[in-house]
């Protein structure tokens, strides 16, 4: 029965992939007949009418009636969501609304309707879609999917909403056909408590017959040694993932680059993997990769969503330029603004990508627009630090499980100035001084800004690198409350909210008699 389910998804499969490939031939007509829909359904709301979205002819006249707007920006219209209103952002009632972290940490409440909700169902079947196609791997089926979503059960909310991850939602909608092969069981998927929920989940899964895994990199890391652990407990074999579960061949991940985890997934799981990369967030289905073996990105045009992009450096303008998939250029950074079936309109998502090929539309992911580093106009942004991290790994033989990088600024006391990376190494260095002398030399190499800042430690010294022990960056992601699936560790920030935490976590450690694992003495 699993083998036949297997084909059958694989003839579904290809009759979508033939439908994606006509899109990937003239992805600007398919935006704009996605706008068109989108403007003329939406045009009986208090939005549309606030906006003469029933005037709408074409992508320029929309934006000239629409601005771009951040999240908060929307809260006018929040409101009246909340308090029950019908067709205010989108015909009908929305009562599902996805529960994720902002940029200060604050939860943003995102609607989904209807309309929205179905293009995330369909978003669980195209990511499968593509590797079957890809590898013909019916007997994908035969095992189980393992996917480690958010800590936030769907709970009840003013006026007959519902409001809970996102992962949680879609979950409790998936039809039950699919439910069969999907792990953990509801009851586990819905564990609000994140440590406790990947206790259960490994206590599920470890014994299983687990054929693909989902999840954000640093997550999935720490369920994998979870399942090792229930190995060594059993008294069988765990020197590495495949041990658990040797026909584990699909590994779907995203919400931060895979770069500077796959060493360490190479390592864990013993065996080569078909690793997939998804841009997804609870805007919408964005991008896939749906090329084996190449980290670009196709962005999607028939997933609900349309797509505006607002060069980076434009973004302080009064007027932006605001592009669309007709109009985009390769190796420009771009603002990510969405459009979306679900109510969102020009709302800017945070998110920074470049074009790396328009024929078709093929993206990278270059970092969030609010993580940065430029204390002292350097102007690094988190595609540098993490491809200097790979390249330090390669050159001192180490693998990282998790970093951050924050500013040192000058005080009265102190005029120590520069960058201070926390790195946690699931294998350190064998040389630390050669590791950092990599670091600074990939970072040179990548940013000229910093390359003139860094020239005769005339402005910026060599950066000060503090190895942590195991668990540090857990830890302090536990004490902000920001344990689940949804929540990334911030790699950098101009400013040191994080690094305060991690110090916290460090003379926590010290002060209890235990070895921080580096030289940095804090208590």
């Amino acid at each position: 029965m699993s083998r036949l389910a297997g084909q059958l998804f694989l003839a579904y499969s290809r009759c979508r992939m033939r439908r994606i490939a006509r899109w990937m031939t003239d992805p600007a007509s398919a935006q704009a007949a996605l706008l068109a829909h989108l403007t003329r359904k939406a045009a009986g709301t208090r939005f549309g009418r606030d906006h003469e979205l029933g005037a709408v002819r074409s992508v320029a006249g929309y934006q000239s009636r629409v601005p771009l707007r951040q999240f908060h920006e929307f809260e006018p219209y929040w409101e009246r969501l909340r308090q029950g209103e019908a067709d205010v952002l989108w015909p009908g009632r929305i009562r599902l609304f996805a529960v994720t972290s902002g940029s200060t940490g604050e939860p943003k409440y995102v609607p989904v309707s209807r309309e929205g909700l179905k293009g995330f169902l369909r978003a669980g079947r195209d990511i499968l879609s593509h590797y079957i196609v890809n590898t013909e791997d019916v007997d994908h089926f035969r095992g189980k999917f393992l996917y480690l979503g958010g800590a936030r059960e769907p709970l009840p909310g003013p006026h007959g909403s519902v409001n809970g991850d996102l992962s949680g939602i879609v979950a409790e909608k998936t039809l039950w056909a699919y439910r069969r092969f999907r792990l953990p069981t509801p009851r586990v998927h819905l564990v609000a408590d994140w440590e406790a929920k990947l206790d259960a989940v490994a206590d599920e899964a470890w014994n299983a017959d687990v054929r693909g895994v989902s999840g954000i990199p640093s997550w999935l890391v720490a369920l994998f040694e979870r399942v090792l652990q229930r190995r060594r407990e059993a008294g069988l074999a765990a020197g590495c993932v495949a041990d658990a579960w040797p026909n584990l061949n699909l590994v779907v991940h995203g919400g931060v680059s895979f770069e500077p985890y796959r060493e360490l997934f190479c390592q864990l799981i013993g065996r080569p993997f078909y690793g997939l990369e998804v841009y997804l967030g609870s805007e919408g289905f964005l991008a896939i990769q749906d090329q084996p073996g190449c980290g670009d990105l196709l962005l999607r045009m028939d997933a609900g969503i349309f797509h505006e992009f607002i060069p980076v450096e434009a973004l302080g303008s009064e007027r932006p330029p605001r592009h669309w998939a007709a109009t985009v250029e390769t190796g420009v950074e771009y603002a990510i603004a969405v459009t979306t079936a679900s109510g969102l309109w020009g709302s800017f998502i945070g998110d920074t990508v470049r074009f790396v090929s328009l024929s078709p539309h093929r993206i990278r992911f270059s970092g969030r627009s609010e993580q940065f580093l430029s204390a002292f106009g350097e102007h690094l942004r988190a595609a540098d630090v993490e491809a200097a991290i790979v390249a330090a790994c390669e050159k001192a033989g180490a693998r990282v499980a998790e970093f951050h990088v924050a500013p040192v600024y000058p005080r009265a006391d102190s005029l120590r100035r520069g960058h201070q990376w926390f790195i946690e190494p699931h294998c350190a260095p064998r040389n630390p001084q050669a590791f950092v002398a990599a670091l600074d030399r990939a970072l040179q190499r990548r940013n000229v800004d910093y390359q003139e800042h860094r020239h005769n430690d005339a402005d910026l010294p060599l950066p000060e690198v503090v190895f942590v022990p195991a668990g540090t960056f857990y830890e302090a992601m536990r004490r902000l409350g920001r344990l689940g699936g949804q929540f990334k560790v911030p790699h950098v920030q101009n400013d040191r909210r994080f690094a305060e935490v991690l110090i916290g976590v460090l003379k926590a450690r010290r002060c209890q008699g235990g070895d921080n694992g580096s030289d940095s003495g804090y208590c």
